[in-house]
């Protein structure tokens, strides 16, 4: 077991990989009485379009069958239900899907070694039939159709897909009734055995159990089962920087009209690696538009703006290239006018150096903060782990170094071009 140091942070994450290909991180955190574990494949609501193990042609899937596969592995073949198990030991159980992952989460104080045997266990004990998938169908389209209105929800989704032309954000993840109709037990077993491959998952602990027995338990658990070795080939798009639509006006039962400002980029643009990216531009959109920005304040006092600016940085792997996406959200009444001083603002870039380091400070407490709780500790593990496909100090030495001559070398590129804006009224 290797063991990962973090610097500034003073915590250690322990480390393995087994045979079978499932990486394992541990944080032990002796002095907590809560115990979680996440259970996570990258398998997710874009997923749509692989070669299935043991075929040799491109299949494209139901939209939503990621999602409607979450559901499945919760009934298990002897009748045991997954929830009442973890209820008995006052246990949280959870799964959700997103886009690109599945995860399964539990989180309790008591019982974490049957709990931790459990999990791997229903996660890797597929149960699907005819009878029980038909059943599954009539819940999930029940589901599709609680949340088809749910303003949230319609919001992200249109975001994503006006930005994006050949990744099919299109798919919604939960998926449309007529493809959630033809999902078969055959469908579902064929995205399982591809994807729920521990060499295609991971899984974290945060216990106060020491790491060393924490192992011995996935290990022991792991030795009784025989896995395929698989090599997953999923289609790969050729998207390029240009948006899918510039402006999209949407209806929903809001009360207040909400507006999203994305910008789209090559990351290669900027001419640096995606975490300088990533730390560099929250601190620029802190600067600009944050909560504390004269920008901020004085859009609310002109009554321009009823609510905080959120922002988002994402990042889009596709090929061999990535794409960093800036999202700016927020709520008012007048769009176009917030549109229009936004981009004055972006443009001009106007800030003080003395704000760069309050904010340069807090981008390095807010990395020590993330350890103070099992839940904020599990979910960093998850965010370092997808970001970078490993946990290590490589992001925290570039967090470490931050400077105001890299900031202004970075964010100085900036301009408004690829621009994608969405407007949701009542």
């Amino acid at each position: 077991m290797k063991t990962i140091k973090l610097d500034i942070i003073n915590e250690n994450i322990h480390y393995e990989k087994l045979d079978n290909g499932l990486e394992i991180y541990i944080s032990y955190q002796k002095d907590y009485n809560n115990n979680i574990a996440c259970f996570l494949t990258k398998f997710g609501g874009l997923d749509i379009e692989f070669i299935p193990i043991g075929e040799k042609e491109m299949t494209k899937m139901p939209s939503g069958i990621a999602h409607f596969l979450e559901h499945k592995l919760f009934e298990q073949k002897d009748g045991i239900s997954v929830n009442e198990f973890y209820k008995k030991s006052g246990t949280y159980v959870n799964a959700s899907t997103n886009y690109k992952t599945t995860k399964y989460i539990f989180s309790g104080p008591d019982n974490f070694d049957k709990n931790l045997e459990f999990l791997l266990d229903f996660v890797q004990t597929p149960y699907f039939t005819d009878e029980n998938v038909k059943k599954e169908k009539g819940i999930i389209l029940e589901e599709e159709r609680m949340t088809k209105d749910d303003p949230n929800r319609l919001f992200f989704e249109t975001i994503y897909r006006n930005l994006f032309n050949k990744i099919p954000y299109n798919n919604t993840v939960i998926g449309t009734r007529k493809d959630i109709s033809t999902i078969t037990k055959e469908d579902l077993y064929r995205c399982y055995n591809t994807f729920y491959n521990p060499s295609n998952m991971a899984l974290f602990i945060v216990s106060n159990k020491k790491p060393k027995d924490v192992l011995d338990i996935v290990k022991n658990n792991q030795a009784k089962k025989t896995f395929k070795k698989v090599k997953i080939i999923k289609k790969e798009y050729n998207e390029n920087e240009i948006v899918n639509r510039e402006k999209e006006v949407i209806h929903s039962n809001v009360n207040e009209t909400r507006i999203s400002y994305s910008l789209k980029y090559d990351i290669s643009y900027f001419e640096a690696n995606k975490t300088e990216i990533y730390d560099y531009f929250t601190i620029f959109f802190n600067l600009l538009v944050g909560n504390l920005s004269n920008f901020n304040l004085d859009l609310k006092t002109k009554k321009i703006i009823s609510d905080d600016i959120e922002t988002s940085i994402s990042i889009e792997k596709v090929k061999n290239k990535e794409f960093v996406i800036f999202t700016i959200a927020t709520v008012s009444n007048k769009p176009n006018k917030f549109v229009k001083l936004l981009e004055e603002k972006l443009i001009t870039k106007d800030y003080d150096k003395k704000d760069f380091e309050i904010y340069r400070k807090s981008l390095l407490s807010n990395l020590i903060y993330q350890f103070v709780d099992t839940t904020s500790i599990i979910n960093y593990m998850i965010d370092e782990y997808l970001f970078s496909n490993k946990i290590g100090n490589e992001n925290i030495e570039i967090e470490k170094n931050i400077n105001y001559k890299r900031f202004k070398e970075i964010t100085d590129k900036l301009i408004i071009k690829n621009r994608s804006i969405v407007i949701l009224k009542k």
